[in-house]
């Protein structure tokens, strides 16, 4: 019976050490994302065939590209040409922000909002699937 509570002590102790320590690792680990316009140049691509490219020059070209909150139905996507332009975060805590608005067709625009991942958008861009949630579209630097 001694060797029971010791145990249970034991792993009481560590538990309530490492889950406080856990989760100041996770607070710390996280990050909003931030970048620079030259971090954001060139062409990010996503699932099915679907791509950005953002140019120097603030020009955008979509291609398959999700729009807000399809949940990417392969039905619910948009190509066209356009520009771009890296939106300054809301407050500190919020990621940053990038606006491409792009010609689909004779009088018609799509704007879209792409988040910054990670510092310097290390970890990529995304396109959110909804407001309320942190998932997304996944894109990557390709180019």
């Amino acid at each position: 019976m001694k060797t029971v509570s010791r145990v249970a002590i034991a792993a009481s102790v560590v538990g309530s050490v490492l889950l406080p320590l856990g989760a100041f690792g996770l607070w710390v680990g996280w990050e909003p994302g931030r970048a620079e316009p030259d971090d954001v140049v060139g062409t990010w691509s996503g699932p099915r065939g679907a791509q950005v490219t953002l140019g120097e020059d603030g020009s955008a070209t979509a291609t398959k590209v999700p729009d807000d909150y399809s949940g990417y139905h392969p039905s619910h996507t948009f190509s066209g040409t356009g520009t771009w332009t890296l939106q300054r975060p809301a407050n500190s805590a919020a990621s940053q922000e990038i606006l491409v608005t792009v010609a689909t067709g004779p009088g018609i625009r799509a704007t879209i909002e792409l988040v910054v991942d990670g510092d310097g958008a290390r970890d990529g861009i995304h396109v959110p699937v909804s407001a309320e949630s942190a998932l997304g579209i996944d894109f990557r630097k390709t180019i």
